[in-house]
């Protein structure tokens, strides 16, 4: 399993895409014309192999739109994991009453699912495969950033490592996700955490928050130069409601 691309949702598309190109040095790799589909706008930058994504609704009464109204404003909206073969995790769902609200299996052999944040309980997770041997590789195969990227791609000085998931039950939620997940559990000082190779996924309970919401995302820094300018830049950055603490 990889956390493949972490998703925000946000009224001003452009200012958040700005503000995010500031932080990592990089410009937006891709715009999707599929997103569409969905009444959205978006922008991907790649980090590290990895992709950040910003959506923004263009229509009415779009997902999109409703969590925006829910969250009262920006935030985190969407997880996407890549594994060998996502079909597997569709009958799981089916098994956990774990609802879709969309798939797709295209003519080149990717499939990928989202599934219902209401059963979720948090954010929107996508289980995607894309046919591709090499998928664990760090700059593997990925349908959704179009194949410009690859060409382009300079942001090898960062990781996608981390989620922070706040929410009124932690041993509900972090049990619930690491049973669909396949992703081991641990209790590390009182904390409820995923952990996979490359990343994981932290619970932090407050039992007073009425949603439970994707509150931070970890990113490793393994350029040099990068971190060195962090003490004048600041290691905490918040964009679309969500905390970024580069480590």
């Amino acid at each position: 399993m990889r956390l493949r691309q972490v998703c925000f949702v946000a009224e001003d598309l452009d200012s958040s895409l700005s503000e995010l190109s500031r932080i990592f040095e990089t410009d937006v790799c891709f715009r999707d014309p599929g997103v569409g589909h969905f009444g959205l706008a978006n922008g991907l930058l790649e980090v590290g192999g990895d992709f950040i994504e910003v959506v923004s609704p263009i229509k009415d009464n779009t997902t999109a739109g409703r969590f925006l109204n829910k969250m009262n404003g920006d935030s985190g909206y969407m997880l996407i994991f890549q594994c060998d073969n996502a079909l597997g995790y569709r009958e799981k769902a089916e098994k956990l009453n774990i609802r879709s609200i969309w798939k797709t299996d295209l003519d080149n052999g990717v499939s990928a699912t989202h599934f219902h944040p209401k059963d979720i309980n948090g954010v929107i997770i996508s289980i995607d495969s894309m046919n591709d041997e090499s998928w664990k590789e760090k700059y593997s195969y990925w349908q959704w950033a179009g194949d410009n990227w690859l060409n382009n791609k300079k942001n090898n000085g960062f990781s996608i490592i981390g989620v922070t998931m706040k929410c009124n039950n932690s041993k509900s939620l972090s049990e619930k996700w690491s049973l669909f997940l396949d992703l081991p559990l641990v209790l590390e000082d009182n904390i409820y955490k995923l952990k996979a190779n490359d990343f994981e996924i932290n619970f932090i309970e407050d039992i007073n928050i009425k949603f439970n919401y994707m509150a931070e995302l970890d990113v490793k820094v393994n350029d040099l130069d990068f971190k060195n300018s962090l003490d004048s830049k600041g290691n905490e950055v918040s964009v679309c409601g969500v905390k970024i603490n580069l480590k």
